[in-house]
């Protein structure tokens, strides 16, 4: 089991919203443009899903390993392996059914270049443009439902980051048990650009990791 662990985890609306939607859309393509060390490769991930047997999932694949669940971000509904509550739903269902198998633990990855770039915010932003106050709520419990469940999963998560990981990519980090990250992986949380308050509990986990200062 320890052998194939490893092995796996070296593998691996209105004007203002349409110009919200096209300036969050830019900026965050220049996040990853600015930093890209290869294209996001669609073929990789059609060939990741090609050996799976079973085609339960859209956004994410899910592996069962010998002692272990491999579920690797291979968004269809979102680019760069973006959140949003489709993807988000599938990622829980994964956790949910790994806390109640044999499992004994959890190793999360991505296909491709890039492991995660956080919430979803054109998917989000054109919701807004029919009841703000019902969209919002529903967006704030998605988003709230998701951080509980890698807080009150009971079995260690092992995560692999393989690329850019910005946001609630991030910020989820420090709820899971360990991190490996290789030589292309790099870390942003731009809240204060997206005019976003920090996600994930980072106001609190950053702090104890790093430091106040930081």
């Amino acid at each position: 089991g320890t052998s194939t662990f490893m092995e796996a985890l070296a593998a691996n609306g209105t004007t203002n919203i349409q110009t919200s939607v096209t300036g969050v859309a830019a900026t965050k393509r220049r996040f990853i443009d600015d930093r890209r060390d290869q294209p996001f490769d669609k073929r990789l991930r059609f060939s990741v899903r090609q050996t799976e047997s079973a085609y339960r999932y859209r956004d994410i694949v899910v592996r069962k390993q010998d002692g272990f669940t491999h579920i690797l971000l291979s968004t269809k509904s979102s680019e760069n392996n973006s959140l949003n509550p489709e993807v988000m739903k599938e990622v829980q269902s994964a956790l949910n059914t790994a806390a109640a198998d044999d499992s004994k633990l959890v190793l999360f990855s991505a296909v491709g270049s890039i492991f995660c770039c956080g919430l979803d915010f054109i998917y989000f932003i054109r919701r807004l443009t029919d009841d703000r106050k019902k969209e919002s709520t529903k967006m704030a419990e998605a988003i709230r439902n998701f951080v509980n469940t890698f807080i009150q999963f009971k079995k260690p998560i092992i995560v692999a980051v393989n690329g850019p990981a910005i946001g609630l990519g991030a910020s989820i980090l420090p709820l899971c048990d360990v991190v490996w990250a290789n030589e292309k992986a790099w870390f942003q949380t731009p809240y204060t650009t997206f005019g976003q308050s920090p996600d994930g509990c980072s106001s609190l986990t950053f702090p104890r990791i790093m430091g106040l200062a930081s």
